[in-house]
């Protein structure tokens, strides 16, 4: 999701449909990545800094320098916002000093040093991180394969599925190392698609069966059959 670098527009719908799709694909992961970042953050509430959290967060799931930034701003929009309204929901109070933000300038100067001097014993908020960082990457490679199959979808069917795979993790400036999980999801989920659609067909089959084919009915064919 390092950048926007759409797919070369000539004109035909099927173009015009892969931008779409790669849009809402990026609008996804952002949304995605602001609400696990903010849980990060409300957890790690009396821990660590939101800055730091989301500079940790960021870290953790290989985030651009781009995407870092665009994820913190909305961060600090979100919760300037929440500052405004209810104070008791803003995990860290912030001022802007040239440009820059200045976190928890309400916590008193023992407050602030014991914060300090706590460096990384929770061991309980680090285990938490480990676990919640497991559950967000589970999370966005379903986001990817939901991602994939909408594009898919855009494409008509008119591109190998490994090529519109390597297509999207370029265009959203994914790491390598995704695109076997990421193809092999795309391929389980057209493959669902289709045997759903085969076992709804066989349904429909049956449906088309008469009903009127009793017990005594089925017995006098089965007897004239054997005369």
């Amino acid at each position: 999701m390092s950048k926007a670098s759409w797919v070369p527009a000539n004109g035909t719908p099927q173009t015009t449909n892969l931008n779409v799709a790669l849009a809402v694909g990026r609008q996804r992961l952002g949304d995605a990545h602001f609400q696990f970042a903010l849980e990060l953050i409300r957890r790690g509430q009396g821990e660590v800094a939101a800055p730091q959290a989301l500079t940790i967060y960021g870290r953790l799931h290989d985030l651009a320098e781009i995407d870092h930034q665009a994820l913190r701003n909305r961060v600090l929009i979100y919760l300037g916002q929440v500052a405004n309204t209810d104070v008791t929901h803003l995990p860290n109070t912030f001022v802007s000093i040239d440009g820059g933000v200045e976190w928890d300038v309400t916590a008193s100067l023992v407050e602030r040093i014991r914060k300090r001097l706590s460096g990384r014993r929770n061991h309980t908020f680090r285990e938490w991180v480990e676990l919640h960082s497991g559950h967000v990457e589970s999370k966005l490679l379903r986001i990817h394969v939901d991602n994939l199959a909408a594009l898919n979808e855009a494409s008509d069917g008119g591109t190998r599925l490994s090529e519109l795979t390597r297509l999207y993790m370029r265009e959203l400036g994914l790491r390598d190392l995704l695109f076997e999980p990421l193809h092999a999801g795309l391929l389980e989920r057209l493959y669902e698609q289709i045997e759903s659609g085969d076992e709804r067909d066989e349904s429909d089959d049956d449906a088309d069966i008469p009903a009127d084919r009793t017990e005594s009915g089925a017995a006098g064919k089965g007897k004239s059959s054997v005369a």
